[in-house]
């Protein structure tokens, strides 16, 4: 059962979020991606037709192909909703508009939402599971991310 979230939490919660944002957006940044999650995570992006990756290693492989195939990243962040709050635990849905070009000139933009459980930690609140859905028809190819 949920319980209210507290607005210190809510703030570092959705900082999870943005960490994640900041550290795609920054291209080869794959530690500061991995920092975003605990080592045993589940990156699931199957609802936007990406094949689904586990622990540091898959994100870590997964990125490495994102960033040697695409020269710039810009996401936006908004809606942030906390769905689900239990202490330790969390979950949180965003909105995002994400555009990519990759090294060979194909651009992409991605109207969706972000979907992160989240635990707190000792070193704060990290991701344990990601998913994400689209909101509005793909604008472009996610080629560069297979």
């Amino acid at each position: 059962m949920s319980v209210p979230c507290p607005i210190e939490d809510r703030f570092a919660i959705q900082d999870v979020l943005i960490a994640y944002a900041h550290a795609v957006d920054n291209i080869g940044n794959i530690e500061g991606v991995l920092d975003v999650f605990v080592p045993d995570a589940v990156f699931d992006l199957s609802g936007i037709g990406l094949a689904p990756v586990n622990g540091h290693e898959g994100i870590r492989a997964f990125f490495t192909n994102v960033f040697a195939n695409m020269a710039h990243h810009a996401h936006y962040l908004t809606n942030f909703a906390i769905t689900a709050y239990a202490g330790d635990t969390a979950s949180i849905r965003a909105y995002v508009i994400g555009m990519g070009v990759g090294k060979d000139g194909q651009g992409v933009t991605v109207n969706g939402r972000y979907y992160f459980d989240v635990v707190r930690t000792a070193a704060g609140w990290k991701a344990k599971r990601y998913t994400m859905d689209f909101l509005m028809p793909l604008s472009g190819t996610l080629e560069n991310a297979q």
